[in-house]
């Protein structure tokens, strides 16, 4: 895999920047916001792992004339293509406001096409050899094809008013796996796992509790935000294999004065027996699914998907600072600035309590959050571990 070179970097991260088009407000008046705002986003980005990507998104937020937060409802259709393979066709729709008795409903529908996905063997500790990751004999020796086609829906519900609510969730998806991307050469996949091309239903039932006592969802200065998710994989919904995933998740964040917020969480995850191994890459949250070990979601400046086991840790800590906030074009905006810290690690098997701190594999770094209004942020975030130099990567949002 061929990166751009480092003294490219600050000018790469300002070229997207440029190229980056604010959203455009209807009904928006200063302050609270209310009405339908949208935001059309070029996807140009950047991404270590992925390399250049390209395409378009679109943000639509509908306040109602009360300016509810943080919307009334959201819709996020996107369309992603990268340089290294991915091909992501997908919509999102959140509701917080939309239905009434204090039901939240969130929907996914999408086709997310990877054609060389990475995979670096099974475990806490497995090698990696750079040399084998450049274009030669085997050019996508650390990869694997897999497209994964989802529809998916949750449903949150507060309990008696208070910061604790519970969730009830579906999902059908299909996963298409291709040992050996594009046909070329071998793959550690191929050796490890299999050289037959396949498809695999992972169709779930999911429940869990949440706490959500953060001051805003979007970028919280005060607050915490803890889950405790339990997924059923099984044959009687129509997958291919029956096991169990659940996730403890726990997000907290405390203002140190002077718009400086300390902002940590610690993840940690089991997947049962029998789970196939392009599941073990999945990382549950109660909002949007992520992915690791590794990467722009969870540890920072590893590569991304690095490690991958039946059991997960994730430990973020990170310092962000509201360096300035300004009016444009009539609009607020602001930026904030941040230095981070991610650890985490994997298990062969299930999570073992009295190793939580051992072996733990770090990336640091720092970034800054470009935002306009309540809810649009444009994400630059740098990162540094042992194997993978300085990883860029740039998006939206917050990581949590």
């Amino acid at each position: 895999m061929v990166f751009p070179p480092a003294r490219w970097l600050p000018a790469l991260a300002l070229s997207i920047l440029v190229c980056t088009s604010p959203p455009i407000p209807i009904d928006a008046q200063e302050g609270e916001s209310t009405g339908l705002e949208i935001g059309g986003l070029p996807a140009v980005n950047f991404d270590s792992d992925e390399g250049f990507g390209y395409g378009a998104l679109v943000e639509l937020y509908q306040y109602g004339q009360r300016g509810l937060l943080p919307y009334v409802w959201s819709l996020r259709p996107t369309v992603f293509l990268t340089t290294e393979g991915r091909r992501d066709f997908t919509v999102f729709f959140d509701a917080p406001h939309m239905l009434s008795n204090g039901w939240r409903l969130d929907a996914y529908l999408g086709s997310e096409k990877q054609i060389a996905t990475p995979y670096y063997g099974l475990g806490n500790q497995t090698p990696y050899d750079e040399a084998l990751d450049d274009e030669g004999v085997d050019p996508f020796y650390y990869r694997f094809g897999r497209t994964q086609r989802s529809a998916t829906f949750n449903l949150q519900r507060d309990l008696s008013g208070t910061p604790l609510r519970w969730l009830v969730g579906a999902g059908l998806v299909r996963t298409s796996i291709l040992p050996v991307p594009e046909n070329e050469g071998s793959t550690l996949y191929e050796a490890e796992v299999g050289s037959t091309e396949h498809d695999t239903w992972s169709n779930y039932l999911r429940a869990g509790l949440v706490w959500d006592s953060r001051d805003r969802e979007t970028g919280p200065s005060n607050g915490v935000w803890t889950e405790l998710l339990i997924q059923r994989i099984d044959e009687r919904f129509g997958a291919d294999a029956g096991y169990t995933r659940w996730t403890f998740t726990d997000r907290r964040y405390f203002s140190l004065g002077g718009h400086v917020v300390f902002a940590h969480r610690y993840l940690l995850q089991g997947v049962g027996a029998g789970a196939p191994v392009q599941d073990l890459f999945q990382v549950q949250t109660s909002f949007k699914q992520q992915e690791g070990l590794g990467g722009a979601k969870t540890v920072r400046g590893v590569l991304k998907n690095r490690f991958a086991g039946r059991g997960m840790l994730v430990w973020n800590a990170e310092l962000r600072w509201r360096a300035t906030d300004f009016l444009l074009f009539g609009r607020p905006f602001h930026v904030v600035l941040s230095a981070f810290l991610d650890q985490g690690r994997v298990w062969d098997g299930g999570v073992k309590l009295d190793e939580l701190l051992t072996d733990l594999h770090r990336g640091f770094g720092g970034g800054v959050r470009f935002g306009m209004g309540d809810n649009f942020i444009v994400a630059v975030d740098m990162g540094r571990s042992e194997e993978a130099g300085m990883p860029m990567y740039i998006g939206l949002g917050y990581l949590y």
